[in-house]
């Protein structure tokens, strides 16, 4: 009797025991009015502290597993803490298990507020109270980085702004900074209308570039600063009829007008161009030419002896001729008289460049001349003068003589 008696509670405990181990199964609701640990190394009398759930071991996960059949949604999710593996990163995520991926993932020093949703919907990068739908906070330099890997051809750009100024960085290309906004910028410095137009200074362009200002201080400049001293086109306009530009002031325009043929100047209030420059070189005016002649434009101003002038105004050699450009471009009948420019350099040495001649060179030279003439009519006037009065003394004589002879 007493063998069995002891036999009893034996049984009893390896009962317990391999319930201890054995799965559990509860068939209604679990309430746990306290906390609870899950893990290897939860311990007896476990201190929570303020912890409603905790889970504690070397290889933390909580699983969604959905068995739903199709076309039900079935996808398995993970919320993992820290890798597994040996020197891996301290890291908490959310892994796609069906699709093995890791769309969300916190890694371990990431500063407060690193990702905050408002309650309003804004998200803060940084920021504990977002204002805008996206708004990023740094001590230095907020920025956004737009990557491009070798799947494709490798790109990197970066947007950010500091209070030096706003600007996109080419990264890949040397970090060049193509465009910049300074701090302080006016009011529509570029604006990008629908149409396409670009408006400087103004919401509304009313052309495909539109400069405007109203501070006095209004204006475009081209400038080039290659060390390399070089012809440079810095300035091309191309049309497949006439280019027309306007320039207004005040209550009158000017027209500046270029063909194939000639450029032309004309104002806003009469079709007639003021000036007219063909392409063999040929200018038309319909007013006066005035050319720069006052005494306080010129200096080494001496008297000029013009004693001989008019002898090489003589000697100077006189032609009918054209141009070769006018003949070459059919226009053969344009004829001209006068003469060639290395004569007359040869013989007044005026003007810089023995192959021209300034239409105020040649009518001073006319000027000397006549002046040179004048004088020698003065010297024949003298002549004469002194001629005509011997002549009336002897006339005078001879009609003395007359009167005494018998």
């Amino acid at each position: 009797m007493m063998k069995r008696l002891f036999c009893i509670p034996l049984v009893l405990g390896l009962s317990l025991v391999n319930s201890a181990r054995a799965d559990q199964v509860i068939l209604d609701d679990l309430i746990v009015q306290g906390s609870t640990c899950t893990g290897f190394d939860c311990v007896n009398n476990e201190i929570f502290g303020l912890d409603s759930l905790r889970l504690k071991e070397n290889n933390l996960r909580i699983k969604f597993e959905d068995i739903s059949p199709a076309p039900l949604p079935g996808n398995d999710w993970q919320i993992t803490a820290n890798d597994s593996a040996s020197g891996g990163a301290n890291q908490f995520s959310i892994e796609d298990i069906s699709a093995a991926q890791v769309p969300f993932k916190l890694i371990a020093g990431a500063r407060s507020n690193s990702l905050l949703i408002s309650p309003t919907g804004a998200i803060g990068l940084g920021s504990a109270a977002p204002v805008l739908n996206l708004h990023i906070l740094k001590s230095d330099t907020p920025a956004m980085r737009l990557e491009q890997d070798a799947s494709a051809t490798p790109q990197t750009w970066d947007v950010a702004g500091n209070e030096a100024n706003f600007f996109v960085r080419d990264v890949t290309s040397g970090s060049r900074l193509p465009l910049r906004i300074r701090p302080g910028a006016r009011h529509n410095s570029l604006v990008l209308a629908g149409n396409g137009a670009i408006g400087v200074g103004t919401p509304l362009p009313q052309a495909q570039m539109h400069l405007f200002g109203s501070a006095g201080d209004t204006q475009l400049k081209v400038e080039e600063t290659s060390g390399t001293t070089a012809a440079r086109t810095l300035l091309e306009i191309a049309n497949l009829g006439e280019i027309v530009s306007r320039f207004d002031a005040a209550n009158s325009h000017w027209l500046q007008q270029i063909a194939a043929s000639n450029y032309r100047l004309t104002t806003g209030s009469s079709s007639l161009p003021r000036l007219t420059l063909s392409d063999s070189g040929n200018l038309a005016i319909p007013g006066s030419l005035s050319q720069g002649s006052s005494r306080s434009l010129k200096q080494d101003i001496v008297p000029l002896d013009i004693g001989g002038s008019s002898a090489k105004v003589l000697n100077l050699p006189l032609f009918d001729w054209r141009y070769i450009e006018d003949v070459a471009a059919g226009r053969a009948k344009d004829s001209h008289i006068g003469p060639m420019a290395e004569d007359f350099h040869a013989r007044f040495a005026t003007g810089a460049d023995p192959q021209r001649l300034a239409p105020g060179d040649v009518a001073a030279v006319a000027l000397v001349a006549v002046k040179d003439l004048d004088r020698q009519l003065a010297e024949k006037d003298a002549q004469l003068v002194a001629l005509l009065d011997r002549l009336d003394r002897l006339e005078r004589h001879l009609e003395s003589v007359e009167r005494t002879q018998p």
